[in-house]
């Protein structure tokens, strides 16, 4: 089976996966005890870390969480690389003042608790409703 064409997102799902899974290690913690806590199967740990699926916003608050960092340490290398999207994110807050980036920060992250407070079916529903919004 040929190999799909490599874009900027497919490296971004890559890279995020290493990192994800050098901070898992680097805590001592397994796949295992990671899905737990995030309400899903091993599998899905494991997916995610190897770059086959890309996690949502309120996964990344979750793993920032159980692997105590920030989401920022799970989406960039200490290697300088900047993603696509973040790059995208970070040029669109640039016009924006320090109290207007807190007020974003502080909204993101309510509604990333939010949303983790919910039941995975309706997490799904919410989280795939919210991407479909902000495309």
């Amino acid at each position: 089976m040929a190999r799909s064409k490599e874009t900027p997102g497919n490296q971004l799902t890559r890279s995020v996966g290493k990192l994800i899974a050098a901070r898992r290690k680097e805590k001592g913690i397994t796949q295992a005890e990671l899905a737990e806590f995030m309400g899903i199967e091993k599998e899905s740990i494991s997916r995610m870390e190897t770059g086959v699926i890309s996690p949502t916003l309120t996964r990344m608050a979750q793993l920032a969480r159980f692997l105590d960092c920030q989401i920022g340490d799970l989406i960039q290398s200490n290697s300088g690389t900047v993603t696509d999207h973040a790059a995208a994110l970070s040029r669109r807050m640039d016009s924006l003042t320090d109290d207007q980036r807190i007020v974003l920060t502080k909204i993101f992250g309510n509604v990333a608790g939010t949303i983790e407070k919910l039941q995975p079916r309706e997490r799904k529903i919410v989280t795939n409703f919210l991407s479909d919004i902000f495309r």
